[in-house]
């Protein structure tokens, strides 16, 4: 269309018309776009249309091209400058009449509409859209702090059941410690005091029979009535029996000093905080203390409990606290053990003893790991993943908690910041393992919390 016959088709239209390049240059305007601007039509040739708008003009330019690309009407807005330096905003539709070439550049046909009301319409529109997005917006930010908030209570709750959890283990412990040592402080008085008047009876024992030799060398010839209290207490085996009996009395009372000082170092209540100790002897104590219970008659007879013991430094750690994990890790395996001892051998051709292997080493000089191996039957993989979950536990309402292994993974873990270990094979056996550095170090903050490590089929908690 060419400017000519884009004025005879404008002329009897009642609507603004103007005709344009897509670089904004008029070429032609009808007359009612011209009592717009109080002008003539001929002023308005060779001006551009950013002279005349108050819109910035890479806008302008953007919607011309946009008409330019469109095989649509293309809807913009365009604010004009009237005489009076009052603004004017038009809705104007723009479309193409005829593509560029290399004699032309693109012709855009603009039709303007008088929208101020409209305008304002759109405006408040435009506003309420705006504060519903905002509204939206921010109802995503509340639920999403929600969802955050309700995670760390959710987080918050378990740490707080397992505090509590802790705590009660810890109380017990504790009243168990207070009471064994209190136990161990009134037997350990008493037996001190025998212990230490055998040496003194002994020797008053030696003295009168020295006494009533020389009385039988002095006196050869004695009454009848000493004769025959001699035969009814038959002095000949009193005497070649009372070392025997003074033997045997110092042998208990040596045995009942041990347990009251495996009692004590179990017990440990002044050693609260890290140190450097014998492992081994915090293992011992623990076995002092469960000996009743190694010694349940099973059918394949009592319990053998070997030790394989490697060369250990002192090791820093919580002795109060470790001698709790070898107490559940060890009163597992017995109890894996009773539990295999009441089931059929797998094999019945196979004789069947059963054994608790606790051995120890030392890894890269920076570590040490204990072992606690039975061979009992083990359990099935489906409790693999629940063996230290709070509560959780395989034996008969009455006799577990289910806080044995999850109480010594967090004292292992969290507390010495080392690994909780535990391989099974069916019908073979269990073996749970401890890991621990030989010094503690405080824990990074921000770290990664150390894993339990579970293989296979596992031993049911205590």
């Amino acid at each position: 269309m060419t400017p000519e016959q884009f004025l005879e088709v404008a002329r009897v239209l009642p609507e603004p018309l103007i005709l344009a390049t897509v670089n904004g240059e008029i070429l032609m305007a009808n007359r009612p776009f011209t009592k717009i601007l109080n002008c003539r039509s001929k002023d308005l040739q060779g001006k551009n249309l950013l002279e005349l708008v108050d819109n910035p003009p890479d806008q302008v330019l953007e919607y011309l091209k946009t008409c330019a690309r469109s095989r649509q009407l293309s809807l913009g807005s365009l604010t004009f400058i009237l005489p009076n330096n009052d603004p004017l905003t038009y809705r104007a539709e723009g479309a193409i009449i005829q593509p560029a070439s290399h004699e032309s550049p693109a012709l855009i046909l603009l039709r303007l509409e008088n929208r101020s009301a409209a305008n304002l319409d759109f405006t408040v529109l435009n506003e309420k859209i705006d504060q519903l997005s905002q509204e939206i917006h921010n109802r995503k930010q509340v639920e999403a702090a929600l969802v955050l908030k309700n995670q760390e209570l959710e987080e918050a709750f378990r740490q707080l059941k397992n505090t509590q959890l802790q705590l009660i283990q810890t109380e017990k412990m504790s009243s168990l410690g207070q009471l064994v040592a209190g136990l161990a402080h009134e037997i350990n008085n008493p037996v001190t005091f025998i212990d230490g008047n055998l040496a003194h009876a002994e020797e008053y024992i030696e003295t009168l029979l020295q006494l009533v030799q020389m009385y039988q060398t002095a006196y050869p010839e004695s009454s009848p009535t000493i004769e025959q209290f001699k035969e009814e207490i038959d002095l000949d085996f009193l005497v070649e029996d009372l070392d025997n009996l003074l033997d045997s009395m110092r042998t208990g009372t040596q045995r009942i000093l041990k347990i009251v000082k495996s009692l004590r170092n179990f017990s440990r209540l002044d050693e609260s905080g890290c140190k450097a100790v014998d492992i081994h002897e915090g293992i011992e104590s623990t076995l002092v203390i469960l000996r009743n219970r190694l010694e349940t008659p099973l059918k394949s007879g009592k319990i053998e409990v070997i030790r394989d013991y490697g060369n250990l430094p002192l090791i820093e750690c919580y002795p109060g606290k470790l001698n709790q994990v070898f107490m559940n890790l060890i009163s597992n395996a017995i109890d894996a053990l009773v539990e295999s001892d009441q089931k059929p051998p797998p094999d019945r051709n196979s004789p069947h003893s059963s054994q608790i292997i606790i051995s120890t080493q030392l890894i890269d000089h920076k570590s040490i790991r204990i072992s606690i191996k039975d061979n009992g039957s083990g359990i099935c993989d489906q409790v693999c993943p629940h063996i230290f979950n709070p509560f959780f536990t395989t034996k008969p309402v009455g006799k577990g908690t289910g806080l044995g292994l999850s109480i010594s993974y967090q004292i292992i873990t969290q507390l010495h910041q080392g690994q909780l270990i535990c391989r099974s094979t069916p019908h073979q056996g269990t073996e749970l393992g401890v890991e621990i550095p030989i010094h503690q170090t405080p824990p990074k903050s921000g770290g990664s919390n150390p894993k339990a490590v579970v293989e296979g089929d596992i031993l049911d908690t205590a």
